[in-house]
């Protein structure tokens, strides 16, 4: 065979070999389209993180509503939250039926439309991968117990109304956690409500459930409840992608009593 021939079927064989390792072994994540619509977690470095039946808590002179009951009420709305930690970009975006807690963010706008809150997510946004928040653990809102949260940060949120924007821009703190609300919106445990000057604060996250928490804020320090001017819990959480090592609880889809 002549030298010329014996180097084309070198740099041929070599080629096929590439192209083989490019397909099955390069490292590159292949997902699994049947996984996840059929509701199974993809195990990815990316976070993709659905949620709805969202539960408006409380108003602007009580924006924690500890005690539930009439003081929270089910909307319509949904939640989407992406994060992709290789590229540190990520997006947030929530909705909320409007009703008369909400008028301070939309400036009175008909009841009928939808809020919408949209933010954008760098890596300076995540301040907890499966770690404790809420409660004097420096991390969340001080105003709210203790829970194990998969992903939390902060966000600046973008406001529209009906897919308008009204040119402003409010701090946000968001958390896929722990569940604290139960069936009649309360935070407690078995009868005790839960109160920020309890000495003990970790006993009343449900570890069977997450909640997607959404809190707005005025102009101040987070630190003071009356700086909230929107809670929102959506506890319909959907996990559709995350990390392989981040524990999901189960997620029942009723919360107790």
């Amino acid at each position: 065979m002549k030298t010329g021939q014996i180097l084309l079927l070198t740099l041929a064989v070599a080629a096929a070999g590439l192209a083989a390792w490019l397909f099955l072994g390069s490292g590159w994540p292949r997902g699994d389209a049947g996984n996840a619509s059929g509701g199974v977690i993809v195990e990815a470095p990316q976070w993709r993180i659905d949620a709805g039946t969202p539960l408006l808590v409380g108003d602007l002179k009580d924006p924690f509503a500890y005690a539930g009951g009439d003081a929270t009420r089910l909307l319509e709305g949904s939640a989407r939250l992406g994060f992709d930690p290789e590229v540190a970009s990520g997006n947030l975006r929530a909705s909320i039926a409007l009703d008369g807690s909400v008028a301070v963010l939309a400036d009175s706008i008909d009841p009928s439309s939808m809020l919408e809150l949209d933010g954008e997510l760098t890596a300076r946004n995540i301040a907890a991968i499966d770690q404790m928040i809420h409660g004097e653990t420096g991390l969340g809102d001080p105003n709210l117990p203790e829970a194990r949260a998969i992903l939390a940060g902060t966000a600046d949120l973008a406001i529209s109304i009906d897919g308008t924007p009204r040119g402003v821009t409010y701090r946000g703190a968001w958390s896929v956690a722990e569940a604290l609300r139960r069936g009649d919106g309360a935070i407690r445990n078995q009868g005790l409500i839960y109160s920020p000057l309890l000495r003990d604060n970790t006993v009343f996250a449900d570890a069977s459930r997450l909640e997607l928490t959404l809190l707005v804020y005025r102009s101040g320090p987070a630190a003071q409840s009356d700086s909230v001017i929107l809670h929102v819990v959506y506890g319909d959480v959907q996990v559709l992608a995350a990390p392989e090592d981040i524990e999901i609880p189960p997620n029942p889809a009723t919360p107790e009593g």
